[in-house]
């Protein structure tokens, strides 16, 4: 090798490894989204191998309500640390980055000793937490939840830790370690299924679960403690900055409650799906691994690259009509991205839940209750993109407090909305109702949120997001037509490799008349998608 190719290739390696530690909001977001489409496809193996072991049945449901339990009792903690510590560890790294470190050191050590005792508590209380769940369980359904709960306790405390490291990787611009192990965590879920599920049952899957979770939290905690980050190392316990602790559990607490209205949204749909006929809750799952996919591949990648941007902003004050601008932007893109997706998965609902899912123990009764349910969310599935960009943008400002109010709201019209849809449409109308009260809570938060970029020196002109969310529509309408006159010619196949091969031609044939009018109308999104990928290839060459 001569040694300008040695030069080339060491270059090539250099950039690899800057890319992997640190990347800019662009990079991030198309690095997450390629990651995310693995881990997905990796789920989906996942889900299929769960379906065809043990369908929608009353032992699925059961199994939910008790990864439930631990995963929304501890798991709301996960989602408020990962999203306070950025902003706040930035504020402080701002002013003195090693003084930063060890506040963060500290607020770890209080936090993972609460946590450990709520742990404990929801060990003790497994019986009553299930009870409240799923007051439509009995006997071998609710034995098998508490059982379930005890044993994915620690699950559930290496969750919350792993929220708040995952937070900190994201404020050092690091998005992609995370997603790296949760998906390597993945392929050990999928492995545990496929490996004793017939001499342990569904307790493979409880194996599982634990394997995924050790599998995320270990290498960050390794990798935080290393000397790049210089985490974990100065606990400094005869200091303990009480004020600056007793403020992060300040800010912390209206996140919580926040996630704890968001977990409680999940618990009232699981509750009324328990008084359904069984498989209601395991047809609610199963379609949210459908709808949710537009979300895990483009819409929280972006959220996620976009929040350590918006807290420098907010941070800096100086920044106010760029970060109007960037969250215009932000969310005409989510909108380039979701509405056709939405479209598509609506009309091809039955063929994709199909394709996905109907083999072994899940039937045709199963399918055609799961794939109403993915049309039910796919209708405000927009909104569901949106919300979470928008609620970060008041978390930005440590307005911790009003996205709390307002997740209140959506909870006590959500549940109004599952007692009354559930009786005419069933599971249904339990996704149905999921999706009005998220879009009527999105309304709400781009209402409040204007009054931050209200300036007396605000430019005259800002980012065209009527126009371009317009644009997005009048493209969208031969989306439409393509799958529905596809559907045609897909529903009456029953083998699975020409199902495929027709759900593929449809989608592909779709997405190539998305784009030839998204290049007629000069749509900004296939413009961007455009730029980030062609950058990102001159970058892993090294160039």
């Amino acid at each position: 090798m001569s040694e300008n190719d040695q030069k080339t290739s060491m270059s090539r390696r250099s950039s690899l490894t800057r890319l992997l530690h640190t990347q800019s909001v662009a990079q991030a977001a198309v690095l997450i989204a390629v990651i995310s489409f693995l881990s997905k496809f990796v789920g989906f193996a996942r889900e299929v191998v769960i379906a065809r072991q043990f369908g929608a049945t009353g032992q699925t449901d059961a199994f939910l309500i008790g990864m439930m339990v631990p995963s929304l009792v501890l798991g709301l903690f996960a989602g408020g640390l990962g999203t306070l510590i950025v902003p706040w560890y930035l504020g402080h790294k701002r002013e003195d980055p090693e003084r930063a470190r060890v506040l963060v050191d500290q607020v770890t050590l209080v936090w993972g000793v609460v946590f450990a005792l709520v742990c404990v508590g929801v060990w003790v209380f497994a019986p009553q937490l299930v009870h409240i769940f799923a007051r439509g369980f009995e006997g071998a359904r609710y034995t098998l939840a508490v059982q379930v709960t005890r044993l994915l306790v620690p699950m559930g405390f290496m969750l919350i830790m792993t929220g708040l490291f995952t937070g900190l990787l994201q404020a050092e611009s690091s998005f992609l370690v995370a997603l790296l192990w949760t998906t390597v965590g993945n392929i050990a879920l999928v492995a545990c299924l496929l490996a004793f599920s017939s001499r342990m049952g569904i307790q493979a899957w409880t194996l599982g679960q634990t394997a995924l979770a050790v599998i995320g939290f270990v290498p960050l905690v390794i990798l935080l403690a290393s000397k790049r980050y210089g985490f974990f190392r100065r606990f400094d316990i005869r200091h303990m900055n009480w004020p600056a602790i007793l403020q992060f559990a300040a800010l912390l607490m209206p996140l919580v409650l926040a996630g704890g209205v968001g977990s409680l949204n999940v618990m009232v749909d699981r509750w009324v799906a328990s008084r359904l006929p069984e498989g209601a809750i395991a047809a609610l799952n199963f379609s949210g691994r459908v709808w949710t996919i537009p979300i895990t591949l483009l819409a929280s990648p972006i959220a996620i690259a976009v929040f350590p941007a918006f807290s420098s902003m907010a941070v800096d004050g100086s920044a106010l009509h760029a970060m109007d601008d960037k969250v215009r932007r932000t969310v005409a893109f989510l909108a380039y991205i979701v509405i056709p997706s939405s479209v598509g998965i609506i009309i091809l609902a039955t063929p994709i839940t199909r394709l996905l899912f109907q083999r072994g123990a899940f039937d045709t009764t199963a399918t055609a209750i799961t794939a109403s349910c993915v049309q039910m969310y796919a209708l405000g599935l927009v909104f569901q993109a949106v919300l979470p960009i928008l609620g970060k943008v008041f978390y930005a400002f440590k307005n911790t407090v009003t996205p709390l109010l307002i997740s209140l709201g959506i909870v006590g019209a959500n549940m109004a909305g599952n007692i009354i849809l559930s009786r005419y449409l069933g599971a249904a109308g339990i996704a149905l109702a999921t999706s009005i009260t998220v879009t009527l809570g999105t309304i709400i938060y781009a209402l409040l949120l204007r009054r931050y970029f209200r300036t007396e020196d605000r430019p005259t002109t800002t980012y065209p997001l009527w126009t371009q969310t317009l644009k997005t529509l009048l493209a969208t309408v031969p989306v439409g037509l393509i799958a529905w006159l596809g559907l045609r010619w897909v529903n009456p196949v029953t083998a699975f490799v020409p199902l495929v091969v027709r759900t593929m031609a449809v989608c592909i044939v779709a997405a190539l008349a998305y784009a030839g009018c998204s290049i007629a109308l000069h749509l900004d999104g296939w413009q961007t998608i455009q730029s980030r990928f062609t950058g990102l290839a001159h970058r892993l060459r090294g160039r």
